[in-house]
């Protein structure tokens, strides 16, 4: 869920940038008389908080590498890190957790909302370890797909398992940050002239096309030229 909700943080960063900052910034180029509004909308507090370093998913991850680590260990140093340090991080008071079965053990401040989040399992999760002797029986199955699909899983040894290790958290960090790299890469949203404040097909304004008739065309008529973008 917590990757879930760093994915949504980062398309809704984008989405505001583009729409409130980058949009904006277009009227000042193109000499409309505008007053500029800050929305408030930056996100980069609530995401630092969950995938820079000493955040909640690097230090999940370099808990999964300690030996001894618990699920409590990983919370404490947590709570240790960020707790009344951060202003996207809170901790639910008794009375909020009283007779919940699996309370929160620290909440996050989203763009959406506050958003409560227990760590049980979550270094079992996010080590994501696949048995070998599973991988090993995958490789020899007598099915030729299955085989297939696991034919290059060679179970690595004690070393090279420390080299390759990943958890599922910096995978999903590695697949989200190629993701935002495709999309800042190009132009996605596209201005458009509205060509009347009516919804009417075929009815175009022309004060706001800028000469284009306002009538609706008669039936046998060609329809009326299209609003300039």
């Amino acid at each position: 869920q917590l990757c879930i909700n760093l994915t949504n943080e980062r398309l809704q960063q984008f989405f505001n940038h583009h729409m409130f900052i980058l949009e904006q910034e277009e009227y000042k180029k193109e000499g409309i008389v505008w007053q500029f509004i800050d929305f408030g909308l930056d996100l980069e507090e609530s995401i630092d908080l969950m995938e820079k370093p000493m955040g909640i998913l690097p230090m999940l991850d370099e808990e999964c590498v300690f030996p001894k680590a618990t699920d409590m260990t990983y919370k404490d140093k947590v709570l240790a890190q960020h707790n009344k340090k951060h202003p996207k991080f809170s901790v639910p008071s008794m009375k909020e957790v009283k007779g919940m079965e699996h309370p929160p053990h620290f909440n996050i401040h989203h763009y959406a909302g506050v958003v409560g989040y227990n760590v049980e399992d979550w270094l079992t999760k996010n080590a994501d370890p696949l048995n070998e002797n599973c991988l090993d029986l995958f490789r020899k199955s007598a099915m030729p797909f299955m085989a297939t699909l696991f034919e290059d899983c060679v179970p690595a040894g004690p070393k090279d398992r420390k080299k390759t290790f990943q958890t599922m958290a910096m995978m999903h960090r590695k697949s989200l940050n190629a993701l935002m790299a495709m999309l800042n890469s190009k132009q996605w949203y596209q201005r458009r002239v509205r060509a009347t404040r009516i919804t009417t097909r075929r009815v175009y304004s022309s004060a706001i096309t800028g000469g284009y008739g306002s009538r609706r065309p008669s039936t046998n008529a060609k329809p009326a030229a299209p609003a300039e973008e």
